[in-house]
């Protein structure tokens, strides 16, 4: 077991495992948002909808599909191997 300098002896770092957190952490992030737009088209539905609820509802969806895309552009920026 390493002393408590930070190092981790002669084990070598995998490269891949890294960018494999990051996807991960971009697509639980994008499924956060997915879950938070669609509660609140739902929220509208069930107050009724008005031009306001509707306007916020177009504004969540113009969101997430912004978000999905920087996801999207961020993930395949990583072109790094999978492990």
């Amino acid at each position: 077991m390493p002393e408590g300098n930070g190092t981790h002896g002669s084990r070598t770092r995998d490269p891949g495992l890294q960018p494999e957190r990051t996807r991960l952490a971009w697509r639980r992030t994008t499924l956060a948002c997915a879950v938070a737009a669609s509660l609140a088209g739902r929220q509208a539905l069930y107050t009724g909808i008005e031009p306001g609820s509707l306007v916020v509802l177009a504004l969540v969806v113009l969101v997430w599909l912004a978000f999905l895309a920087l996801a999207h552009r961020r993930i395949r920026a990583m072109r790094a191997p999978r492990p």
